[in-house]
């Protein structure tokens, strides 16, 4: 971004100064370089130089009529502005259009992952301090979170459960963020090989806080808290899907899964008991197909069912035990000719699908699993067969997953890996922005604890060159204004005789108007001389551009 101008000429409205000299216009030169600056910024500090805002959504349909107070804005940061502005504003620029290529700031998903959740913490740097731009990989902050809560509770909370608290302990949680080189902040106290690749559909919820993000099809579905940690107090992270058995979820997946290939689907899920039939969780099917990969069913006593078919004659279903109250993790996978259900990171059930089993026989070799249809969540429509619970962070895999993997997903530790990302914000090179944002409340209002942050950055400086020139016979009084006499206006009779010799030892460079720009302190005095020139080169880096 341009730096200021200072234009020297304009007039210094208070007590001129007494200048001695002109100087010549030749013997001033500006020469401006690029110079790389690190800076240290240290929260609280008065000289930090950084404005830290708190960005929070609020949905605009709650706007009050008008003439009546305005309360769903009413909070406000340090600058007086509104935190629900502030939200609006850094998304209108940095993502709301994040699915183009070019826009405001770097969009390219293949290499930045831009979100904004619910709220956001910023830095937003001066722009004399980020120069032409933040350098990438540079920016950096550490804080410790006090009193992180982990233990060996068990937590049965949710939407339909009750919360079972066991033993706990309080640590302190150093946190350290960095950013990458196309933008991205992360954690790195995340291993980024808890992160299981192969994901070919995705769906957290967290962003639907905003239904006007919704892009697929669905009906009576709405958005409620999501999964809770299960060490310390239990919070609550993202959102989750709320189905109230007449809701579903449409959605295309043009992934194919047929028996030559390994799948895996794993989510969370928190229903409530029921009568009747099977009530339908997701499936790559139509409500009449009898050829899926997978048909993922709750019964009415709380049990998965993993369903795989080539026809009605060649299918296999799995059952797994009754789960627990509250929320639970359910890994459902083919692998090789072996489905399997795991539910909370423990195997449940393993048995071979004969529509599975390659080489095929002649009983199996003309069935398929494989189909287009797309991907029902919840319920085919509105029908008798829908789910009534949460659904939350629903992840299908092209591959079969290890037990690492399953424990990684499954993961539900406040700085633990359920949410498969170390990413935790972003950091705008050229506008000197760094916006910190994440469903996990760990990450929530971090501008409001201790923290050490640093970056470089290129500034435009210039050097500005004056030769102070003292022709020999010029300069020969001094200002010190205790050689006056008492009328403070002619001086004392002895520092007109040849014996007084006045010393130089400063050097001070006014503007045409009478503002001081610089004064140069020299390392010795320097005695001044009748029959010498005296020429005094003063240098000196300005952050600002000016005019000579």
């Amino acid at each position: 971004m341009p730096n200021d101008i200072i234009n020297l000429d304009s007039i210094y409205s208070d007590e001129s100064a007494t200048v001695f000299k002109s100087i010549d216009i030749d013997d001033v030169n500006l020469t401006p370089f690029l110079s790389h600056k690190s800076w240290i910024i240290t929260s609280g500090s008065a000289t930090s130089s950084v404005l830290p805002l708190t960005a929070i959504y609020s949905d605009i349909s709650d706007l009050p009529p008008l003439g009546t107070e305005l309360t769903y804005i009413n909070l406000k940061n340090i600058d007086n502005s509104l935190q629900t502005v502030t939200y609006f504003s850094v998304n209108h620029l940095f993502y709301k259009r994040k699915n183009q290529f070019n826009s405001f700031g770097n969009s390219n998903l293949n290499q930045i992952k831009k979100f904004l959740y619910q709220s956001a913490s910023i830095l937003s740097f001066p722009g004399k301090r980020v120069g032409l731009y933040i350098k990438p990989t540079s920016f950096e902050l550490t804080t410790v979170i006090p009193n992180i809560t982990t233990g060996s509770g068990v937590y049965g909370s949710g939407v339909y459960g009750a919360g079972i608290y066991g033993a706990s302990s309080s640590i302190n949680y150093t946190m350290h963020l960095k950013s990458d080189k196309y933008g991205n902040l992360y954690d790195t106290s995340i291993n980024s090989s808890s992160i299981v690749s192969g994901v070919v559909f995705y769906e957290g919820f967290n962003e639907y806080f905003d239904t006007n993000r919704i892009s697929y099809e669905s009906s009576n579905v709405t958005y409620t808290g999501g999964v809770n940690t299960n060490d310390g107090i239990s919070n609550i992270i993202g959102l989750s899907a709320k189905f109230n058995g007449n809701g579903y979820i449409k959605q295309n997946l043009d992934q194919k899964f047929n028996r030559d290939g390994n799948f895996a689907i794993s989510f969370y899920i928190s229903a409530s008991t029921f009568s009747g039939t099977d009530k339908l969780i997701l499936a790559k099917s139509n409500q009449s197909n009898k050829q899926y990969p997978f048909k993922l069913e709750l019964s009415g006593s709380n049990q998965i069912k993993f369903t795989a078919a080539a026809d009605n004659d060649l299918k296999l279903t799995i059952t797994s035990s009754i789960l627990p109250n509250g929320w639970n993790h359910i890994i459902c996978q083919k692998s090789e000719s072996y489905m399997q259900i795991y539910t909370n990171a423990s195997l449940e059930y393993s048995a071979s699908n004969p529509a599975f089993v390659i080489p095929n026989t002649w009983a199996t070799a003309s069935g398929y699993i494989d189909n287009t249809d797309p991907l029902y969540i919840g319920g085919f429509g509105t029908n008798s067969s829908n789910l009534t619970g949460c659904l939350d962070e629903i992840r299908i895999f092209n591959k079969s997953l290890t037990t690492s993997n399953i424990s990684a997903l499954s993961n539900r530790s406040i700085t633990g890996s359920m949410l498969q990302t170390n990413i935790v914000g972003n950091v705008y090179h050229e506008q000197g922005m760094v916006i910190i944002s994440s469903p996990n409340i760990l990450y929530k209002d971090l501008i409001n604890t201790p923290f050490t942050a640093s970056y470089r950055s290129t500034v435009k400086t210039t050097e500005m060159s004056v030769v102070a020139r003292v022709p020999a016979g010029d300069f020969n009084m001094s200002l010190n204004k205790t050689l006056l006499r008492d009328d403070l206006e002619t001086y004392q009779t002895y520092t007109t005789s040849s014996v007084f010799s006045p010393y130089i030892t400063t050097v001070g460079l006014y503007s045409p108007g009478g503002v001081l720009v610089a004064v140069a302190k020299l390392a010795q005095p320097v005695k001044k001389r009748d029959d010498v020139d005296l020429n005094f080169l003063v240098q000196i880096d300005l952050d600002l551009e000016y005019n000579k």
